[in-house]
């Protein structure tokens, strides 16, 4: 087969078939790629991904390692030099989960599908992860010392709270869920960002509640 060899020739079968079952994930959702089909449209054997993937879930974990690593440029390229304030570095942080988000809902999608991927044995994508979280959380920290974040919270709590905020409007918009909470169409990105912002000024102190 004529574009099996010209693959393998160019070494890209393995991003080849990460490519095939994200467009796959795209139109049908994580639970309908299969080896199989992802095979068809990079134009392979159905036997040749398993030198690259010894079954689906390690196909689904390729995927979801390469949207971690979108997902830690998006957030790394947010903060810019010019946002003096940690404040406004967390907001940044905030906006650029969002972004991604609306931006590759496939990736969130499957990254956020955990009974399909397997997180323990990707060292990529546990350390993808992992940067974000710890980037969430030193700049919560130097929030706290500028005093735009309250100190009487746990750094790591915060954390938790604003990581579990992003995520869940972020579902809501893929998932559709904004109309039934009086987000009209072509409102859902300012909506998301009004939500982030009410979380942060709410992680103010109580002394400097005003705009940030």
């Amino acid at each position: 087969m004529g574009t099996e060899r010209e693959t393998y020739h160019h070494g890209n079968l393995r991003q080849a078939l990460v490519d095939a079952a994200l467009a796959l994930a795209a139109r049908l959702g994580p639970e309908g790629v299969s080896v199989r089909e992802a095979a068809r449209l990079a134009g392979v054997s159905s036997g040749a991904p398993f030198r690259h993937f010894p079954n689906r879930r390690a196909l689904m974990t390729a995927v979801a390692e390469e949207a971690s690593g979108h997902l830690r440029i998006k957030v790394q390229r947010s903060v810019r030099a010019s946002d003096r304030t940690a404040h406004r570095r967390l907001q940044a942080i905030g906006r650029a989960y969002l972004r991604w988000a609306e931006d590759h809902p496939a990736h969130f999608r499957i990254i956020s599908a955990r009974d399909q991927i397997d997180i323990d044995t990707s060292p990529g994508l546990q350390s993808g992860i992992q940067a974000v979280r710890e980037q969430t959380e030193e700049t919560i920290r130097a929030a706290q010392a500028e005093g735009s974040v309250d100190g009487a919270w746990d750094a790591g709590q915060l954390s938790l709270l604003s990581r579990a905020c992003v995520y869940g409007l972020a579902r809501m918009r893929i998932d559709g869920h904004l109309p039934q909470w009086g987000v009209a169409p072509g409102d859902e990105s300012r909506a998301l960002d009004d939500a982030l912002a009410l979380l942060l000024q709410l992680m103010r102190k109580q002394d400097q509640a005003g705009p940030a």
